[in-house]
């Protein structure tokens, strides 16, 4: 097996292992969802747990905001003027 195929491999381990180091944690409430959305839109970065509980939450749909993750990227919209729940 070759090393790019054992980085991978190795890569997407420490990710499942991530994930599962927040399964016991308590969602996200509303104000931390607005407070992190607010922090990356100023260019500030997240800590590993905030990001390791908000990618075990995603899908998120909140008011004008949608949050996804995708592998290693998170993705927030926000759509001003539109709630999303009501779609």
């Amino acid at each position: 097996m070759g090393l790019p195929t054992i980085r991978r491999r190795v890569r997407n381990l420490e990710g499942v292992f991530f994930i599962d180091r927040f399964a016991g944690c308590p969602p996200l409430t509303a104000e931390e969802i607005e407070a992190l959305a607010g922090r990356m839109a100023a260019g500030e970065k997240w800590t590993d747990e905030e990001r390791g509980r908000l990618v075990k939450q995603c899908p998120i749909i909140q008011g004008e905001l949608l949050i996804a993750a995708s592998r290693d990227e998170v993705f927030i919209k926000r759509y001003p003027g539109v709630d999303l729940a009501e779609i």
